[in-house]
């Protein structure tokens, strides 16, 4: 690919980008895809969250149950059995 090629690449990569900001920014229809498309980011957020919520949860269960299971070994092996 040559110099102009991907100068040329480049504007029209450039020219699709400014032409779907106008339409979102300046058509009733592109401004409703907007605010779709903010309220499903908003959704994707919160539902991410507590995915991650979720997997500290799990996280600290499993800590909990290694160490149940490390205090479990000690008496054991206390015990001599």
């Amino acid at each position: 690919m040559t110099r102009d090629d991907k100068v040329m690449a480049g504007a029209a990569v450039a020219a699709v980008l400014g032409a779907m900001a106008a339409y979102l920014i300046f058509t009733p229809q592109g401004r409703r895809t907007l605010d779709n498309m903010d309220t499903a980011l908003d959704d994707l957020a919160s539902g991410l969250g507590k995915v991650r919520r979720a997997l500290r949860r799990a996280d600290s269960v499993v800590h909990e149950a290694a160490g149940a299971v490390d205090e479990v070994r000690t008496i054991l092996r206390s015990d001599g059995i």
